[in-house]
Parts: structure tokens; sequence; C-alpha cells
């Protein structure tokens, strides 16, 4: 979307694409208001739109490219950047670590983990963005991580953690942890 065109909200994106009906999106939009949760989230687990056209939507919304996980091969130094239970949490795939260090993550609104993977990598960042399950399922593989079973014909419900907006302290743990800063040292402090 070019910076002089109007901003539309996801909901209207996707009614304007023909992905999505009005009345799908007032249940989606009643169903995000009661479970506190971000619209495009609700609307793929109601099954009311694809993990993709979502996030393509969210990656053209935030001036994102979007990311096509099939297309990707880490580098493995970009990999060793960051531990792989940090890129799990927080659902990141490092994939280039040269003058820039190039990403993949799946929410386009956290600066605060913007921040935190320039101050890793110390150096500017590439951010690029997909769809959250494919992009942990992404991690696993790159990673070598176990891949979790999910039964067959069976939505897996997300985690009532995983729906939460992450916690601050959490996150500045996880820099503290990636930078090597002792916190019984700054808590004696």
């Amino acid at each position: 979307m070019n910076l002089g065109e109007r901003y539309l909200r996801l909901g209207d994106m996707l009614l304007h694409r023909g992905e999505l009906n009005s009345r799908k999106l007032k249940r989606g939009l009643k169903v995000a208001h009661e479970t506190r949760r971000r619209l495009g989230d609700v609307l793929i687990d109601l099954g009311y739109a694809s993990e993709e056209v979502v996030t393509r939507c969210l990656a053209e919304q935030y001036g994102f490219v979007y990311e096509d996980l099939s297309q990707v091969q880490p580098d493995p130094a970009a990999l060793k950047r960051l531990t792989p239970e940090f890129a799990l949490k927080w659902c990141i795939l490092p994939l280039e670590d040269g003058e820039r260090f190039k990403c993949v993550i799946a929410d386009p609104l956290n600066v605060e983990l913007s921040d935190t993977i320039a101050a890793i990598a110390r150096k500017p960042v590439s951010l690029t963005l997909a769809g959250k399950p494919s992009l942990q399922h992404a991690v696993r593989v790159a990673y070598g991580l176990p891949i979790p079973k999910v039964a067959k014909g069976r939505r897996r419900l997300p985690q009532p953690e995983a729906i939460m907006q992450r916690d601050r302290v959490l996150l500045l743990e996880a820099i503290n942890f990636e930078l090597g800063i002792d916190q019984s040292l700054r808590r004696a402090s």
C-alpha cells in the first residue's frame, strides 16, 4: 500500500479483497473483542481466513515483505546468532548474517522484539513476515527441534500463553540472557 493511499484495517482489507464477508467479519470482531485476541488470529481459528491471506494483508498493511517459508534456506551462521529456545519462543527464523541480520518474524507490531534482535545481532536488521504456525514449524526444522504431532482432522487450538501479549519482563530477561548479563548481579544493585 502506498503512503498516499488510505489506511485500511485488516478486516476492511479482507472485505475489499473478497476474502471475507461482512457477517463473518462482524462475528470475528465480536469474538476478538470478547476474548481480547487479535482479529487475524481469531479469523484464522474460526476458519474464516487462511494464515497466508491474513499474513499477506498484515505484511502489506505494515510495510513488510511476505516471506514464503517454502522458498527459504537459513544460513547456519545466522542460526547460531539466536538460541533455538529464543527463536522458538519469540517466533523468529534467522535467515542471513551479512551486512544486515535478516530474520522472519510473525508479529509486525512487536517493536521491542525488533529492537532486541538488533541488539543481539549488533547490526541493522531486515525483517520479513510469515504466519506464526508456519514460522514455528520452520524454526523447529531449521534448528532440528522435535515437531509436535497433531491428530489428523483436529485443529490445534492456541494455548492461552500463545494468545496473550508477551510480557515485557520476560522479553527483558530473554534479552539479558542472550547478551550474557547475569540477573543476580542486577538485582543485588
